[in-house]
């Protein structure tokens, strides 16, 4: 199982995802290029939770603010890992 997240500039936040998860799409998103970099971008496919909340902790920091988990597939919780 592959672990992405999104990281939104227009309105900082940083939210963890479970690769198949139909927000995420294996860090497609929903609409694919659609607005392209203009609201965020996707990073991953990390093989554990571990190493995705590492890189989201050093992106959020940038952004000032602190990762989160999608509410949809819940990344943290050890039934999706």
């Amino acid at each position: 199982m592959n672990y992405y997240f999104y990281a939104y500039f227009r309105n900082p936040k940083v939210t963890l995802h479970v690769g198949n998860c139909r927000f995420c799409n294996n860090g497609k998103g929903m609409q694919s290029k659609k607005l392209g970099y203009l609201t965020g971008r996707w990073r991953g496919g990390y093989s554990s939770f571990e190493l995705a909340l590492e890189a989201a902790q050093g992106i959020s920091q940038g952004l000032g603010v602190e990762p989160v988990y999608c509410q949809r597939c819940f990344p943290g919780n050890k039934e999706t890992n």
